[in-house]
């Protein structure tokens, strides 16, 4: 599992392609962060994206596959009272204008903010995606991972471009 998550492949300047990469390393992050019990009582883990195509649609491909023994259900777009109702929230970088919002509405709810919004990480979020030497890499902000009750693995932050305390 770990090797998907290092393929940090190069990514040309198609979009789909980039989408996809993003998406496989929203999968990959639910393989590498944990969620506390209480937040893990249903049956399924939501992801849950903002817009009406996040990421082109390829969150979709999520849609049943299976992380922690748990059945994916994506939800995409999603309204801001359902925000803390997500365990993945993906905030697209088209929808940047809505960040403060939903980082106030989740506060320290179990909830794993992802972006590709420049600065996501360094601005509030916890995991942000970035484009480095052609390649999709992401920077974690530990502090806010930890104020949500979020363990993240040691490989995923051995993996992490930076992390922030």
């Amino acid at each position: 599992m770990l090797a998907t998550l290092c393929c940090i492949v190069p990514v040309r300047a198609d979009t789909a392609t980039e989408n996809r990469v993003k998406a496989s390393f929203v999968f990959n992050f639910l393989k590498y962060v944990e969620w506390p019990a209480a937040a893990m009582s249903g049956s399924d883990i939501r992801v849950c994206g903002l817009g009406q195509q996040p990421l082109s649609g390829e969150l979709q491909q999520l849609q049943g596959r299976q992380a922690q023994g748990h059945a994916i259900q994506v939800r995409a777009p999603v309204r801001p009272d359902e925000w803390r109702d997500c365990h993945v929230l993906f905030v697209p970088a088209s929808e940047q204008r809505q960040v403060d919002a939903v980082l106030r509405a989740v506060g320290q709810t179990p909830v794993l903010t992802v972006s590709d919004s420049a600065d996501f990480a360094q601005t509030g979020g916890i995991i942000g995606l970035k484009p480095s030497a052609g390649r999709i890499r992401f920077d974690i902000n530990l502090g806010n991972a930890r104020r949500a009750s979020l363990n993240m693995s040691s490989h995923l932050l051995r993996l992490a471009e930076e992390v922030r305390q």
